[in-house]
């Protein structure tokens, strides 16, 4: 009786060890940045599901209303002004200021709603190969009049000048746009296609440097 005894103490001692045995998981590599975690983290921990879509839509309007002040004080200060030239460069010159206002502020909530979205690891790997065929296209209309030089002869190539244009222009935000989507993105496919996309930028901003400070414009 006491060996047996004995022999249950030991396979109960044992049986009691084994959770002490078992040993942290290691943390995964295709986690979000511990950075990101802790700017995020916080608040999504307090919100329920229809409250991050009421945070993110709050976000895009005050995007939305950032542009019309944008806009409002564009008007103010250019009525100040001598009235010298037609009225659609005014309207370019506002369009493109309001523009550049909303997609700047409308940059947070977009992170914010990424990170809500980090479980969902196809949307991520859709966005990052968006950003990517964003980023070449922008690149090739940016080369195009070097290949086809003179005012467009088709509504293809109006719009691959357009894009070329915001792309010469926006080539900043769009360059931190993709590298903060990269810093949150949760694996690793989709972070390096999203570091491919901030390369692609980074030629277009050197092509951008080229067009603006040069004597003479190249693209």
């Amino acid at each position: 009786m006491p060996a047996a005894i004995e022999g249950r103490s030991r396979l109960t001692l044992q049986g009691a060890e084994r959770p002490l045995a078992l040993e942290p998981r290691a943390r995964s590599n295709d986690n979000p940045p511990g950075g990101a975690s802790r700017i995020f983290g916080a608040v999504e921990g307090r919100l329920t599901r229809w409250a991050r879509v009421g945070l993110v839509v709050a976000g895009y309007a005050a995007a939305f209303a950032a542009a019309g002040v944008a806009g409002w004080l564009y008007d103010l200060q250019l009525a100040k002004l001598p009235y010298d030239t037609s009225g659609g460069m005014y309207a370019g010159g506002e369009m493109l200021w309001m523009s550049a206002v909303f997609l700047v502020v409308a940059l947070g909530p977009t992170l914010l709603a990424l990170w809500f979205l980090r479980r969902h690891e196809r949307a991520w790997n859709a966005l990052a190969t968006a950003a990517l065929v964003f980023a070449v296209a922008g690149l090739l209309a940016v080369l195009l009049p070097l290949v086809a030089p003179g005012a467009p002869t088709s509504a293809a190539l109006v719009l691959m000048g357009l894009l070329g244009l915001s792309q010469l222009l926006g080539v900043p935000l769009w360059t931190a746009a993709f590298a903060l989507f990269a810093w949150l993105a949760p694996s690793r496919r989709s972070r390096r296609t999203l570091f491919a996309a901030v390369a692609v930028e980074l030629v277009i901003a050197a092509c951008a440097a080229l067009h603006w400070f040069l004597p003479f414009p190249l693209f």
